[in-house]
């Protein structure tokens, strides 16, 4: 469903980001490509196989790099509708980026650094080449992320029929802002030991166009205290069966083995709004297929009740008028699961409308 409703994936710009491998076997002929490459590609044909998908051990490169001092920045950022994952993205990005100790200031030097963006109305997730290469050697400051900004405004470029153009276009510089501002807060110098975040962003005389002040993202915080009256209404609680549920060790009615001589049931629904029921007729090859019985209002001893509501009493099967289309008419009952509902397939119902008022439609 997702490849045929060309649905964006978030896995894919992780793997683009972190530099994955793809290994295709197509006959016998077997080919390792970048995950970039593999993404500009047409969709594979019947004779090509994906084998595999190999993903760095950055834990080991990093290790090898312990005598450069470097540290590995690494961050996963989705914007959706719903926030639990459940709906597709506005937008959805991967930074990664390895950072080390300036020898001429206090700051952070950026080093080897890929950045992924999916999911803003392109058939794929692309890389940030450009900005990965304007960041890579600086130290990570108002002026230079101001202009690493810009740079990815010109690359990530939405279509004109994608919705919400200007928000996802934003969160891209958001994303890439957020991923760098504690470092570009490090490197902030303020006077008197205090942060002035407008005269910090707003001074640099080059950042005038016009008249205009070009200004970069801000982040804030609010932090609102809840009133614990009512404690734990309003808390986040997991559900009582996630975990089960989502392991697989949950067990459902279909898992349960049948017991010995069971049977099986499947309902036979009314097509008609309203009607006479005159009958049902079984074809001669359902009824040789295990089925046992086909039970109705007639076989009920006592009241046929299904439900009683705030409306009144709702009767199990039709009696001699069905009431709505899907009304239960009657229950097919066969010994297995299968034959029941193949039976309930072929069943005929005989109906009759003769002088009957049209239903009222809602």
């Amino acid at each position: 469903m997702a490849q045929r409703n060309h649905f964006p994936s978030d896995i894919a710009t992780v793997l683009l980001a972190v530099s994955s491998l793809v290994n295709l076997m197509n006959g016998l002929k077997s080919e390792e490509i970048t995950m970039e490459e593999f993404l500009r590609r047409h969709e594979l044909d019947s004779k090509s196989i994906l084998v595999s998908v190999k993903i760095p051990d950055w834990d080991r490169i990093m290790s090898i790099s312990l005598g450069t001092k470097m540290k590995l920045l690494f961050e996963t950022y989705r914007v959706a509708p719903r926030p639990l994952g459940n709906a597709l993205p506005y937008l959805n990005a991967t930074l990664m980026a390895k950072i080390s100790r300036c020898a001429s200031s206090n700051g952070m030097v950026v080093g080897d650094c890929r950045f992924a963006f999916g999911a803003y109305g392109t058939k794929h997730a692309i890389r940030a080449t450009k900005v990965e290469e304007f960041l890579t050697g600086k130290v990570p400051s108002v002026d230079v992320l101001y202009e690493a900004v810009k740079l990815l405004r010109s690359i990530v470029v939405l279509d004109d029929d994608t919705s919400y153009l200007a928000y996802r276009s934003s969160l891209a510089a958001g994303f890439l802002f957020e991923f760098f501002s504690h470092l570009v807060e490090g490197n902030a110098e303020s006077p008197n030991g205090y942060v002035n975040g407008y005269s910090t962003l707003m001074s640099p005389a080059r950042h005038l166009d016009h008249g205009k002040v070009s200004t970069l993202l801000t982040s804030g915080k609010q932090e609102v205290e809840l009133n614990k009256q009512y404690h734990p209404v309003g808390e986040p609680i997991a559900k009582s069966g996630a975990v089960i549920q989502a392991s697989g060790e949950v067990v459902y009615v279909d898992d349960i083995p049948s017991p010995t001589n069971c049977l099986h049931g499947v309902f036979i629904f009314s097509t008609k709004p309203l009607a006479r029921v005159k009958g049902i007729e079984l074809k001669p090859k359902s009824v040789a297929d295990g089925v046992n019985a086909v039970i109705s209002f007639k076989d009920i001893l006592g009241e046929n009740l299904g439900i009683k509501t705030g409306f009144g009493p709702e009767p199990l099967f039709a009696d001699d008028f069905t009431r709505c289309t899907g009304q239960y008419i009657a229950l097919l009952v066969a010994d297995t699961q299968k034959h029941a509902d193949m039976a309930a397939d072929l069943a005929v119902v005989d109906y009759d409308m003769e002088n009957l008022e049209p239903p009222i439609y809602l």
